[in-house]
């Protein structure tokens, strides 16, 4: 399915060129990486991150077929997080305490 793009607000190119995704291009990239190969994606994905306990289960497992069983979805099983931490305390530890967090 092609992408609208008819009411698309770009952001300030100061600040794509700072950002995690920098381009259309590039989220059209992580996003056909995200739906092929979703293990890989969310692995690199959540090195970025804190966890308070790793993976002890399957990174990822899901059944989505009904003739194969009950559905489900599972992410990271066994792991721990603290959203609070990952979000703001990292950076304010990091010295970035007394920067803009979020542009847009």
């Amino acid at each position: 399915m092609p992408m609208e793009t008819a009411n698309m607000f770009n952001p300030a190119s100061k600040v794509s060129k700072i950002s995690h995704c920098s381009s259309m291009e590039q989220y059209k990239q992580m996003h056909d990486k995200s739906l092929k190969d979703p293990e890989a994606f969310w692995g690199e994905i959540t090195k970025e991150f804190h966890f308070e306990e790793k993976v002890k289960g399957k990174f990822l497992d899901y059944n989505f077929d009904i003739t194969k069983g009950k559905i489900f979805v599972r992410w990271l099983e066994g792991a721990k997080t603290n959203i609070c931490y990952n979000c703001l305390d990292r950076h304010v530890l990091a010295g970035k305490g007394d920067q803009v967090a979020f542009y847009w």
